[in-house]
């Protein structure tokens, strides 16, 4: 891991007393501004892509890792073959076929589930369908957990992650229901992507522990949110932010400004890019 990842330290109660989890550092640039590995994936540092695997067989019993094992090169369309790459950075010379490509999602999915301690940290890098999203919610000792982006409606899976601690959500625009996330009581950082059928966000309040909320939209889409009132409720929140969103109560500037004002742990806040 990077030397700022490493220096997150556990959440701890002393004497009545919360202890931040975030570094100034992650606070400010956000704790999953590195993609997608353990630590950050350099194009022109093939080390960098060792904590990367896209089969099982590739798997070295690492505690953290960054599976990408759907979107995988097809044997099929001669543009999406590997050129002069590195296998380990482009995957198999050739492509796949669409045959070994679902028998590799099979087996992930097989594997996830049958060896639920193993992992500390996941992040998925490309397409995560519902299985395989409930699959590596199997993993109960996980303290991270990233998806890029899927078509997974249902986030009933997250309730088994009761020590998870950083969880990005990306691209979920079927979830209707964030009441799930709102039981995982460790959770520090918490960021969601496209959820354009959430409006309501209140319920995020039970999550007492929680240091850094980011509510976003996709790169060309827009979300709506009902308020920002339950911010109020959030009293350990150092980080918030909003990216192409709309709110269904009309804030000025001022007003805004004097919401943030009122958090007393607030260091960062930003909306739709506008830092306050």
């Amino acid at each position: 891991m990077g030397s700022w990842r490493r220096a997150f330290v556990n959440m701890q109660i002393s004497g009545g007393e919360y202890i931040m989890a975030l570094t100034d550092e992650q606070v400010k640039t956000g704790y999953f501004s590195i993609f997608p590995g353990f630590p950050g994936i350099d194009i022109d540092d093939i080390s960098t892509y060792d904590n990367l695997v896209r089969e099982v067989d590739e798997y070295e019993g690492q505690e953290r890792i960054c599976i990408s094992c759907t979107q995988l090169p097809d044997s099929r369309y001669p543009a999406a073959l590997v050129r002069n790459g590195d296998p380990k950075i482009y995957g198999k010379p050739g492509g796949y076929s669409p045959k070994e490509q679902k028998q590799i999602l099979k087996e992930w999915i097989d594997f996830l589930q049958a060896n639920p301690k193993i992992f500390k940290g996941l992040h998925f890098s490309s397409h995560v369908p519902q299985r395989l999203f409930d699959a590596a919610c199997c993993q109960e000792d996980l303290e991270e957990l990233r998806f890029k982006w899927g078509n997974y409606k249902d986030l009933s899976a997250l309730e088994n992650l009761h020590s998870l601690k950083f969880l990005l959500v990306g691209s979920g625009a079927g979830v209707q229901d964030i009441t799930p996330i709102c039981s995982m009581k460790s959770l520090v950082v918490l960021s969601v992507e496209n959820f354009k059928r959430v409006e309501d966000y209140s319920p995020l309040t039970a999550l007492e522990n929680l240091e850094q909320l980011a509510i976003h939209a996709n790169i060309l889409g827009r979300i709506v949110i009902k308020d920002l009132e339950f911010l109020h409720k959030m009293p350990n929140l150092r980080s918030f932010s909003t990216g192409a969103t709309s709110f269904r109560k009309k804030y000025t500037e001022s007003e805004l400004k004097d919401l943030f004002a009122s958090l007393p742990k607030l260091e960062y806040s930003s909306v739709n890019g506008k830092a306050f």
